[in-house]
């Protein structure tokens, strides 16, 4: 018999060792492979001889891998489970109110173009609604990260090396061509079940969005108003400067004329000088209100845009819908729902992870090895393996993994349950106050016109002689105060208008709310 040489022998040594290197089973993990070393000219060979076996391995995983996940709890369901027993929704709101559907396109029912642009605006340079948008992106990317573990991974590693013999002054070179894929078969389920909780916790984000699109909107029309508010405050007070200044002068000319005393000289003075630093607030605060509604519009802080001089006319009568077709309409509770539906899967994903799981590769190519190249054996290598691994012991870690995902799942349910109450809150509110602000509406207005007769009379009164100074600036403040309430009150209807838009989940422009998410804004 033939006796190999030592350096054949530390070549099949090499060859060994290489092979050995090219695929090692993970700590823990039971290994299944077959590897093949051969030439190059007999690569499809290797390949032939090696698939064949792993044929009938890969399509039995394949066929079980069609495990279905469980059916997600459905709408009533979430509904039934997020209130208390005792709790009911009622068929109409309590409150009254139309039961006709909920339109959209609220913001055209003002007839304000001013109104119009600026929420334009909003929509368009609103920092904070940018980063929102952002969000939904950033959660958009994250289902495709979680969604690539279904799919097989596949690399390439290329290289070139040179080796010098400084016995016989040769270079050797090597090059190395490796590729590989690795996959995962979801069997049970896992790894969909966290795809899905992506995908939800996805569409709660974008439903985020939405919302924060229509509550934006809603603040940018609110701030509008306010500033008529206040610009229309500075108006009163300024006026009020004017009157007490008159008043102080024709106290002054009876004090002259020795029809009163020094005392309703003092008295009208202190009466101009707190009208002159009811002044100087009124400017502050118009001042803020202006700057408030610049940074929501994405402006420098200048205080320097313009607003209307009067309000809108408030619009007709609102249609508030169904209160049980509010917890589909509303942006806000169905991302609250889908936050059920990502719980839900977390679950149901650390559950299924308490079972084994499969993975295959396959990996081909030549080493770059220096040894090898200097004696020209490095060889061209295929290799094929099926893993399986099985958590044993991990200290509870799976098993808490599954509590806590059992624990935010109840917290979802229970958040949901919190904000469908908060939006009923919100309709019934809204639709009280429509009644109650416009019938508080009504008698200011007659109690504004009443005083300012009185204060006509009063100082008719006063500068025959017949009555005092006191019941004069008495009823002057009061009429003063007349002015500065019917004001705050237009502003009020205006804004509870707004806000019992945003709470029945009624649009500002033509498209749904809930539609933003089809649309993937």
């Amino acid at each position: 018999m033939k006796r190999s040489t030592p350096e054949q022998k530390l070549a099949k040594e090499m060859k060994r060792q290489a092979l050995a290197r090219t695929h090692r089973s993970p700590k823990g993990a039971i290994l299944l492979t077959r590897t093949t070393s051969r030439r190059l000219p007999a690569l499809p060979s290797v390949l032939t001889s090696v698939g064949s076996g792993l044929v009938l391995t890969c399509v039995s995983i394949l066929f079980l891998s069609g495990c279905a996940l469980s059916k997600p709890p459905q709408h009533a369901q979430v509904v039934t489970n997020a209130l208390p027993a005792t709790t009911s929704i009622p068929l109409e709101w309590v409150a009254g109110g139309s039961t006709n559907p909920v339109g959209d396109n609220w913001l055209s029912s003002f007839r304000d173009p001013g109104l119009d642009a600026i929420v334009a605006e909003a929509i368009t340079n609103n920092p904070d609604l940018r980063q929102a948008a952002a969000r939904v992106e950033a959660a958009r990317q994250t289902v495709v990260v979680v969604g690539s573990r279904l799919k097989p991974r596949v690399g390439i590693d290329l290289g070139v090396g040179s080796t010098r013999d400084d016995g016989h002054d040769d270079w050797f070179n090597s090059s190395q061509a490796l590729a590989g894929a690795a996959w995962e078969p979801d069997i049970w389920g896992k790894l969909r079940a966290r795809r899905d909780a992506s995908m939800a916790g996805y569409e709660a984000t974008a439903l985020d969005y939405a919302y924060g699109r229509q509550s934006l909107a809603a603040t940018a029309a609110k701030s509008w108003y306010l500033a008529i508010e206040t610009t229309q405050l500075l108006g009163i007070a300024n006026q009020t400067v004017g009157i007490y200044s008159n008043l102080l002068s024709l106290v002054t000319v009876q004090r002259n004329a020795g029809k009163v005393a020094d005392l309703d000289v003092a008295e009208a003075s202190a009466n101009f000088n707190a009208a002159q630093s009811g002044l100087r607030e009124a400017e502050g605060i118009c001042t803020e209100a202006r700057r408030n509604l610049e940074v929501l519009l994405g402006r420098y802080p200048a205080a320097e845009i313009r607003v209307a001089e009067a309000f809108a006319v408030v619009p007709p009568a609102v249609q508030a819908g169904l209160p049980s077709t509010l917890l589909e309409r509303r942006p806000d509770l169905v991302a609250a729902e889908k936050r059920v539906l990502k719980a839900f899967r977390a679950e149901e994903a650390a559950k299924l992870a308490l079972w084994p799981s499969f993975s295959l590769n396959l990996d081909g190519g030549r080493l770059s090895d220096n040894l090898l190249s200097v004696l020209q054996v490095n060889p061209w290598m295929f290799s094929a393996a099926v893993g399986l691994s099985v958590p044993i012991y991990t200290g509870g870690a799976l098993r808490a993994n599954v509590e806590v995902a059992t624990a935010q799942q109840l917290e979802a349910v229970a958040g949901y349950g919190a904000a469908a109450l908060t939006a009923f809150q919100e309709v019934e509110n809204g639709l009280m106050n429509e009644i109650l602000l416009a019938q508080r509406m009504e008698y200011d207005e007659n109690v504004l016109r009443d005083r300012t007769e009185a204060v006509r009379i009063a100082r008719l009164k006063y500068e025959a002689g017949s009555i005092d100074l006191l019941p004069l600036l008495q009823l002057q403040a009061a009429q003063i105060a007349s002015q500065v309430e019917v004001i705050k009150l237009r502003n009020a209807r205006l804004a509870n208008r707004i806000n019992l838009h945003l709470a029945l989940g009624g649009s500002f422009d033509s498209e749904p709310a809930v539609a933003s998410l089809a649309a993937g804004r």
